[in-house]
């Protein structure tokens, strides 16, 4: 009896050594929020967290549209998730734009080094193209004609990629004000979509403004000349502005 008791006491001090000898397998807690911190710091960061949480909330946002859209329309139960989906895709917005920003910060040094080699074997003689396309009244339809002026841009951007291009649109005063603006805006995009079926390059930067009515033109006038959309081509970007 005492011999099996020793055999015990003795078991159980090798344990304890054992127990105090071990190393300690808990996780650590404290580097977390330095971890976290770093994954989310600098513009990098910045664009990764935005992007995750435009598509999260895009898509939670799309479900309960979803969700609602499956309910009779005549009826409007549900409210607060009417709400929460409205609210969750205007987050999903903001943080894609932001996200958009996020981006450009970090491709901005890369754009202008691009531009600056570019800049080395483009002939400074080399100018600006602009190119003017023409609309019907209250269209923003590009016909074949004015399209092959958009394939003369396309041609040009195919020798200079590394250009900015300028697009303004305007209308004429035929209208209310507001109308126009949005009818400049369709132009914009047609325009824009024309002008990538074209082959602009990714290295291009593009800037698109819908002004509507110009400045101190008569009102309710249908002038030809404004029913157009302006498009200037920079080759090497920032670095020939000044051309």
């Amino acid at each position: 009896m005492i011999r099996d008791f020793k055999l015990l006491l003795l078991g159980s001090c090798c344990l304890a050594v054992t127990a105090c000898a071990a190393p300690n397998r808990e996780p650590d807690l404290s580097n977390i929020k330095s971890n976290v911190d770093q994954t989310r710091e600098g513009d990098f960061g910045d664009f990764l967290y935005n992007l995750v949480e435009a598509e999260d909330k895009a898509r939670e946002a799309s479900d309960i549209k979803a969700s609602l859209d499956a309910d009779a329309p005549y009826l409007y139960t549900n409210l607060p998730l009417r709400k929460k989906g409205v609210q969750l895709s205007e987050e999903a917005l903001d943080h894609r734009k932001k996200a958009e920003a996020a981006l450009n910060r970090i491709l901005d040094p890369i754009r202008a080094r691009l531009a600056y080699l570019e800049s080395l074997h483009v002939p400074q003689d080399v100018g600006p193209l602009k190119a003017s396309v023409y609309f019907a009244t209250g269209s923003s339809r590009i016909t074949a004609e004015e399209a092959g002026k958009l394939a003369q841009v396309g041609n040009f951007l195919s020798q200079y990629p590394i250009s900015h291009i300028q697009i303004d649109c305007y209308t004429d005063t035929k209208g209310s004000t507001g109308a126009n603006k949005e009818l400049a805006r369709r132009r914009c995009a047609s325009t824009v979509e024309a002008l990538k079926k074209a082959g602009v390059p990714l290295a291009a930067t593009v800037a698109a403004d819908a002004i509507g009515e110009p400045k101190d033109s008569p009102d309710n006038t249908d002038n030809q000349e404004n029913r157009r959309v302006d498009v200037m081509v920079a080759p090497h970007g920032t670095y020939n502005k000044g051309m």
